[in-house]
């Protein structure tokens, strides 16, 4: 467990860290025998995990206005921080302030209060991105999601608000790790698991380890969903390979999940399997700017199974019109229709 440090030691090790990380940077290095006596010490292995945390959401927020007018104070922060010891190695050098103006730029807008608020995380139409923990876990979110995520001394807690996400959780049985998507509460200490809310129904697929499923109606951090009626579960286990589907009305379905196929969108692919069109082109969409519309209902039942590059219209446009008597209009500006062969 990691001890609470005093204001003047953690600001120490925050500089340090961030020492540690223009160091290794500047020389291409990913390791030496000196971090890694320096990691050690779990509270600075703490706050590592929170500068490279830290590190990926400057890169996202460099030009905000807010971050160009705190460097200044950020700086002088820095110097009074560094100051307070003999630095380990050189790190009074130039390039060693620059990158620690960035990082420290909450000085001038929160103090050292960065390092412990919650995170919002999130990704554009069509983007992905990849966000590291201060744990060693790791979230992949898919286009348009959006997850919240809060780290207390006894628990790591976050909120899949919508879209996509894979969880890759770092071991940790002091501190359970719990996601809340709508009305299901997924619990785990070290595993890989993956929650799709781009469908009506929350899917959650564990790819490797245990978690247990809970029921969060009613719980402070779900959005609320009016209970229904039908009975439901208040805990499901799911081993890998198995996966849960809740609708809000019903009790959860567990099935056997193709992973392979569910998480394919963290490599940049999509792969379909006999499935409806209204379906398939409900995923394309989700990474285009111009969204595919299909003509009719007869249209979207038509059959399709394929693997395509995230993003890749024109390709899926090209399969769809070879393989099945579909074809493709674009007189309406913005959008693109499939309808029938005439």
């Amino acid at each position: 467990m990691i001890k609470q440090a005093e204001p003047d030691d953690h600001a120490r090790r925050i500089a340090e860290a961030v020492a540690w990380h223009t160091h290794l940077h500047e020389s291409d290095l990913t390791s030496t025998p000196e971090f890694e006596d320096w990691l050690k010490d779990p509270a600075n292995a703490h706050v590592w995990g929170q500068t490279l945390a830290l590190w990926d959401f400057v890169g996202t927020q460099a030009k905000e206005p807010e971050m160009v007018g705190a460097r200044t104070a950020a700086l002088t922060a820095v110097k009074r921080a560094m100051a307070q010891r003999r630095a380990p190695l050189k790190w009074r050098r130039p390039a060693f302030a620059a990158a620690a103006v960035v990082l420290f730029m909450t000085a001038g807008l929160e103090g050292y209060g960065w390092f412990n608020r919650p995170a919002d995380y999130s990704t554009g139409f069509g983007e992905r991105r990849v966000v590291r923990l201060e744990d060693g876990s790791r979230i992949s979110l898919d286009s348009d999601s959006d997850v919240t995520v809060r780290y207390t001394k006894h628990a790591r807690e976050l909120h899949l608000l919508k879209g996509q996400a894979r969880f890759d959780v770092a071991h940790d049985v002091e501190r359970p790790f719990s996601v809340v998507a709508r009305d299901q509460k997924v619990v785990a200490t070290g595993t890989a698991f993956n929650i799709d809310l781009t469908q009506p129904n929350v899917a959650v697929t564990l790819i490797e380890g245990h978690v247990v499923v809970l029921d969060a109606t009613g719980d402070g951090d779900a959005v609320p969903v009016p209970r229904q009626a039908a009975p439901r579960n208040p805990q499901v286990e799911l081993r890998a390979g198995q996966e849960l589907v809740a609708a809000s009305n019903k009790a959860p379905v567990i099935k056997t999940a193709n992973v392979q196929q569910i998480t394919s969108w963290v490599s940049g692919q999509l792969i379909f399997s006999n499935e409806p069109l209204t379906e398939v082109v409900a995923r394309i969409n989700r990474y285009s700017t111009t969204p595919i519309v299909i003509a009719d209902p007869q249209v979207g039942n038509e059959r399709v199974s394929g693997v395509f590059n995230v993003g890749d219209v024109s390709g899926f446009l090209d399969m769809v019109t070879q393989t099945l008597p579909l074809s493709v209009a674009t007189d309406e500006p913005g959008r693109i229709t499939l309808k029938k062969k005439s």
